[in-house]
């Protein structure tokens, strides 16, 4: 779960110092034309061009794909130039595209979080600065309703350089299954982290399978320590920083911090989770619950739903009444908190090589901006009516599903959508089964009490993060573990986070409260 947003990059690469070059050659070509003209085609409608991801290999190729062009083309009057570049090699043609400045796409697209040579490029004025775009909100209805948290993860120099790819915020957080629950007496979902250790501890000692053997433990744990990140925020620990007295702060120097390793080791030593937990191979994360070894997860409500699934698929019976399916209750926030996500998947930069004239960023963002209604999405996820799709008598989409993803006519055009501002309440909407309309109501309310990074952004333009971070965050790491197991104590956590701040933490600091300090004085 926890990734640094940056590797370790060289100070000045070439891409970085071509990107420049493209920049100011941009601004000059757009000064002695007066700005440019926008492209057009002979029907009138704008043309953009966009280089995007491919996963498929038959994107917009198949049979019905004419239909779907013509349909976004009308919709959204708009010609599309596709520049499709396969996943495995997506990066490094980013790089190359970077330095091209003759051929650069007016939109391209980001993977993940920013990349360092994405920074580099920013920093060097190769991306519009959309801030003031994204306020319009009678141009752009949808994008212009971004999470300003979200933003700040695309935030470089004060500059919004891009529109995320939304990914729900509230992904993260606690269920349980409910069988289990009935069999021990308990009646009420866990609400705080007391209830939530009278859980685990039942579901370790008083046989919830009714086996009448030792043999289930509470919570799953593998050696994947997205779950200690999520318990952490229960006790007021916040995400990765926190915000105190006016400065940033990384979590691990809090007492709060320290509660919450005290409640971990505790699980841990009364047995409420596996011994060896730390050395769990984390591909088996999802197992113990479904073969019922385990009755807790924390960790995504889409992962607790194919738990669920697992139930419903292979017929899996309720331990207190084998006429019903297991199933899982997908809580979500314990002490009314959670984790939040960052909020994205990816985004969309929009070049100033390429996208000439504020006429062309227009063009892109009505462009990206018209794809977020609802019968682009609907299109882009589930394909054309009566052939992919039907709607039942309640109008709901029910998927015909006689087509591998690869040759449905639509494959690719999701590719395209930022999914701002919402990700699943469209309509005609999907029908749902349980298991997902569960799912759906859980991120709803984790996205309320979710709780942000506050350095994100910053730690994007952390010249030293992008030195130093991912070492020193495994110093940290790997002392919770040790912790949480009693290979050291609370002496060995000090020198954890003494050696975090000799091998870097301390100039990380002070670099993340420079740009903090400089961006609330704005």
């Amino acid at each position: 779960m926890k990734k640094n947003i940056l590797k370790k990059a060289a100070a000045i690469t070439l891409a970085g110092s071509m990107v420049l070059s493209m920049a100011a050659c941009a601004d000059k070509a757009n000064s002695q034309n007066g700005g440019g003209e926008p492209e057009a085609a002979a029907d009138g409608k704008a043309v953009i061009s966009f280089m995007v991801t491919q996963f498929q290999g038959t994107e917009l190729k198949n049979d019905h794909s004419d239909e779907v062009i013509a349909k976004y083309e009308d919709y959204t009057n708009t010609h599309v130039e596709w520049k499709w570049e396969a996943n495995d090699t997506y990066k490094e043609k980013l790089g190359l595209v970077l330095m091209d400045k003759d051929n650069m796409p007016m939109i391209l697209t980001g993977s993940g979080e920013l990349t360092a040579n994405i920074v580099d490029a920013a920093k060097k004025g190769a991306f519009w600065d959309l801030r003031e775009f994204l306020k319009d909100s009678e141009s752009y209805p949808n994008l212009s309703q971004a999470n300003e948290n979200i933003l700040k993860s695309l935030t470089v120099d004060g500059k919004v350089i891009g529109v995320y790819r939304a990914r729900p915020i509230g992904r993260y957080g606690f269920s349980y299954r409910t069988d289990w629950a009935e069999a021990v007496g308990i009646t009420e979902a866990p609400k705080s982290v007391e209830d939530v250790y009278n859980m685990l501890y039942k579901f370790t000692y008083d046989d919830p399978d009714g086996n009448g053997k030792d043999d289930t433990y509470g919570l799953e744990m593998t050696k994947y320590v997205g779950p200690l990140d999520i318990m952490q925020t229960w006790f007021g620990v916040g995400n990765e920083w926190v915000e105190a007295d006016g400065k940033l702060v990384p979590v691990h120097q809090t007492a709060e911090y320290q509660e919450a390793l005290k409640w971990m080791r505790k699980i841990y030593e009364d047995g409420l989770i596996r011994k060896d937990w730390a050395t769990v191979d984390s591909g088996t994360f999802g197992d113990a619950c479904k073969k019922g070894e385990a009755g807790a997860f924390i960790d995504v409500m889409d992962g607790a739903k194919r738990v669920w699934n697992y139930y419903i698929q292979n017929d899996v019976k309720s331990v207190v009444d084998d006429s019903r399916t297991a199933s899982m209750n997908l809580v979500g926030p314990v002490n009314n908190v959670t984790l939040a996500t960052s909020g994205m998947n990816g985004y969309y930069v929009i070049t100033k090589a390429g996208a000439k004239t504020e006429e062309d960023v227009k063009n892109c963002l009505h462009f990206l901006d018209k794809m977020c209604d609802d019968e682009m999405l609907v299109m882009a996820d589930y394909g054309l009516e009566g052939i992919t799709y039907d709607l039942d008598e309640n109008g709901e989409v029910v998927l015909k599903n006689k087509l591998e993803v690869s040759q449905t006519p639509q494959v690719g055009l999701n590719q395209c959508i930022s999914y701002i501002p919402h990700l699943a309440s469209v309509s005609p909407a999907l029908k749902k089964d349980e298991p997902t309309k569960a799912q759906d109501a859980a991120y709803e309310r984790n996205e309320k009490v979710a709780v942000f990074n506050p350095a994100l952004g910053y730690l994007a333009n952390s010249t030293v993060n992008a030195e130093v971070g991912t070492d020193i965050e495994q110093i940290i790491d790997d002392a919770r573990t040790q912790y949480i197991c009693g290979q050291i104590d609370d002496k060995g956590l000090e020198a954890a986070a003494a050696q975090w701040l000799n091998r870097g933490g301390d100039r990380l600091i002070e670099e993340i409260n420079q740009l903090y300090q400089q961006d609330t004085a704005k």
